[in-house]
């Protein structure tokens, strides 16, 4: 239900309310003075979406992002991988994605009743995508590899800070309430987001490489984020 606070009915309203309440020997100068208090307060909301529409539309943006990055940038990455390593790879991220986007529209509406708990989602995303990475990609090294691998950690915090922000400003269109389970999933959807194009032009395909460089900066953003919704929290 919307209120107006002009709306000329809210005082007779709120006069009977109180006139019902005659237990409560309520003075007339009190009821006066919560009128006038909580007047201003009723403004016209717009109603939440369902979580349905939320998933979907965080779905949406994932993908325009994640694919947008992808056409942007080399595919050195994909011809360097096997079908079997492509597919897999793009069916572990493409699930990971879709359960942080879900989780993070659920958070959006207090009391939403969850499927799993969180702890159980992130230990699913987590041991797929370092089981994918271990056994799927060959275990070996180049003699250069702070070389070669912190160019990739930091395009994929370049990649993920902008992502986690717009992210975050969808969200606020909800009733987010921010702890450091809502700021690491938040970070967790722009990881996953910004691991698909990384993942496509990198040229070091090897688990090593992979596993370090694209999986500590994915736990440090992750990590990040957990502290930025802590800090939040406090102050909030």
């Amino acid at each position: 239900m919307q209120f107006d606070p002009n709306d000329s009915e809210l005082g007779r309203r709120l006069d009977q309310l109180a006139g019902q309440a005659s237990s409560a020997s309520v003075s007339p100068e009190l009821q006066k003075k919560l009128q006038d208090a909580l007047g201003p307060s009723l403004v016209p909301v717009n109603p939440i979406p369902s979580r349905t529409n939320l998933s979907l539309l965080f779905l949406v943006v994932f993908v325009i992002g994640a694919g947008g990055l992808a056409a942007l940038m080399k595919r050195t990455g994909l011809h360097l991988m096997s079908r079997v390593q492509i597919g897999a790879m793009a069916s572990i991220l493409a699930a990971c994605g879709t359960v942080l986007a879900a989780e993070l529209a659920g958070e959006m509406i207090p009391g939403g009743r969850r499927m799993a708990p969180l702890w159980a989602k992130w230990a699913v995303c987590g041991i797929s995508g370092f089981l994918g990475l271990a056994v799927l990609f060959p275990w070996q090294s180049s003699g250069n590899f702070v070389a070669e691998g912190w160019p990739c950690a930091l395009m994929e915090v370049t990649f993920a800070l902008p992502a986690a922000g717009f992210f975050w400003l969808l969200a606020r269109q909800g009733a987010l309430l921010m702890s450091p389970a809502v700021g690491a999933t938040l970070a967790g959807v722009a990881v996953v987001l910004a691991l698909i194009p990384l993942q496509s032009q990198c040229m070091f395909q090897q688990a090593p490489h992979l596993l370090v460089w694209h999986g500590t900066a994915a736990l440090l953003l992750i990590g990040l984020g957990a502290a930025a919704g802590n800090l939040r929290r406090v102050r909030e």
